[in-house]
């Protein structure tokens, strides 16, 4: 290999390109006398042409038969606006005497031992200047790629030699180079026979070397998703690629198979919506890889499709979803018929969500009732209107609770406590309605502190009055004693209840507490008339 001029050694470059790696800076630019292409250096004189005149010249024009040059093969140079670089190329002034333009690149990010292909086009012209005369064709164009450093050696070097069937037209060639250093240049000279400028054109397009993926297609762990909600989205980004994405490439996804589809944004890609909301334009999206710096896709046709799909999903119920409400019990509580739900649930009393939901699903009267998945974000339903729920409970009441009239009365023989005094009282529990309380009730006695109440668990005698414990059952807290009857009361039927009071130790003289004995209106076994449900009974201490 020969070593690189010592001439452009000397010379201070203008830098690496911007971007990384091999998107090169295309050889267009505003027409311009003594100038270069952006991201290029020179030497001498060189200029940037288009296809109708010579250094965007007013006056010299191209030596050709018609108006203008064919247009470089420049897919970027065709985009630039009219004008302004459209058609655009670097011209070399060449000779064997002192004319000897050249233009050069440093161009970063190359694997070491990897084999690249250059393409680039060169066209010889001549040019008809304002005298009248024409200037010879430039005879021949080189491609020279070097190492760079002091010590840059050169790589590759490519001669495109200009007979005289071959002027004025691009000849469009390849280079082919394996780096031995990840930063190269890139040099374009000519020559022209005799001392009189002859003119070599340079073209070479933003992404001018072969893509180097390989022709494989993106393998998708998992092809399908489902949405249990319309309004769902999916961030592309959580989908699981098997295998590792190329060096110097990006997955990307596209609208289509194709890999001139459009392509999603991040954005975009991080809240697709579903694909089949509009059965007759299903939506699928295709995962490409894409190389930055060589603007080209593993496969011009993706087989690595994915489709986000919504599929109306049921709420699943445990098998028994008939349930007769027992005594005492009124209401049921649908949350316990739902089979491990996996969001919100919401219930109606229509197998279509119309209107409002169930407002305590917990405690629901007989009825039919049905579940719906609710999304509280965005007010969404994993059924659309329209669509029927399946989930369904049924509630019935196994008994009707009657409409008894109940009331406490309270006896005791002396509301007058002395010192440690203990007397019996008797709660008389009555109906005084002749329907019958066909569920069980319960009732209330409060706890005094100056005062300790007890009771027995069986039927018993009272102040001369039968009771009869036995049909209730007791539970304490801090508060109240709860008694809870084993079945309901007939009509004008009662029951009685003894319990004992005794007076605390502690509790001082003339001290008065007033106990109260009621009939909640939710234990009252179907009660509607709670005027007479309590009943206030006060006590005073005495000394004697």
């Amino acid at each position: 290999m020969k070593a690189i001029l010592p001439l452009l050694l000397s010379i201070t470059l203008l830098g690496s390109l911007g971007v990384h790696a091999q998107q090169f800076s295309p050889t267009t630019g505003m027409p311009c006398a003594n100038c270069h292409p952006a991201g290029y250096s020179m030497v001498h004189t060189p200029s940037i042409s288009d296809v109708w005149s010579p250094s965007g010249s007013q006056v010299d024009k191209w030596n050709i038969q018609g108006p203008r040059l064919p247009d470089p093969p420049s897919d970027y140079s065709k985009g630039l606006p009219f004008g302004g670089g459209q058609y655009s190329f670097v011209t070399l002034k060449t000779s064997e005497g002192v004319y000897d333009d050249r233009v050069f690149s440093n161009v970063s990010g190359f694997t070491i031992g990897q084999t690249y292909q250059l393409h680039y086009s060169v066209l010889s012209a001549s040019v008809h200047y304002e005298a009248g005369n024409n200037s010879p064709y430039g005879g021949s164009g080189t491609m020279e790629i070097f190492t760079t450093g002091p010590n840059a050696v050169e790589i590759a070097s490519q001669t495109t030699d200009i007979d005289a069937f071959s002027r004025n037209k691009w000849i469009t060639r390849v280079i082919t180079f394996v780096p031995t250093s990840s930063v190269l240049q890139f040099k374009m000279t000519g020559t022209t026979p005799g001392l009189s400028a002859g003119y070599i054109n340079f073209s070479i397009d933003k992404y001018p070397i072969d893509c180097m993926l390989q022709n494989v297609q993106v393998e998708i762990g998992q092809n399908t998703f489902t949405a249990l909600f319309p309004t769902n989205t999916l961030n592309l980004s959580t989908v699981s690629i098997i295998g590792a994405t190329p060096s110097a490439a990006e997955l990307v996804w596209k609208t289509g198979p194709n890999s001139t589809d459009p392509t999603l944004t991040a954005e975009e890609a991080s809240a697709i919506p579903v694909g089949n909301l509009d059965p007759a334009n299903l939506k699928s999206y295709y995962a490409f890889y894409y190389a930055k710096d060589f603007n080209c896709y593993n496969v011009s046709v993706s087989d690595a499709e994915l489709k986000f799909m919504y599929t109306p999903t049921q709420v699943p119920l445990k098998p028994q979803t008939n349930v007769f409400l027992s005594c005492p019990a009124v209401t049921a509580d649908l949350t316990a018929f739902e089979e491990n739900p996996v969001t919100q649930v919401r219930w109606f009393n229509n197998n279509t969500h119309s209107g409002l939901p169930v407002f305590d699903p917990k405690a629901v009267p007989p009825g039919d009732y049905y579940a719906f998945y609710y999304e509280w974000q965005t007010g969404a339903y994993s059924l659309k209107p329209g669509q029927v729920s399946n989930a369904h409970v049924h509630v019935e009441s196994a008994v009707p609770a009657g409409i008894p009239d109940l009331g406490p009365l309270l006896t005791i023989n002396s509301l007058i406590f002395s010192q440690n005094g203990s007397k019996d009282f008797v709660v008389k529990i009555q109906n005084g309605n002749a329907e019958n309380s066909n569920c069980s009730v319960y009732f209330k006695v409060s706890k005094l502190p100056g005062f300790n109440i007890t009771y027995s668990t069986q039927a018993g005698q009272s102040n001369g009055i039968n009771t009869n414990n036995d049909f209730w059952t007791f539970s304490e807290n801090g508060s109240y004693i709860t008694v809870t009857s084993k079945t309901g009361i007939a009509g004008n039927g009662y029951s009685y209840i003894g319990f004992t009071i005794t007076r605390n130790g502690d509790t001082p003289d003339d001290a008065k507490q007033n106990l109260s004995v009621t009939i909640p209106i939710a234990g009252g076994g179907g009660e509607t008339n709670i005027g007479n449900n309590q009943t206030i009974t006060g006590f005073i201490t005495t000394s004697n």
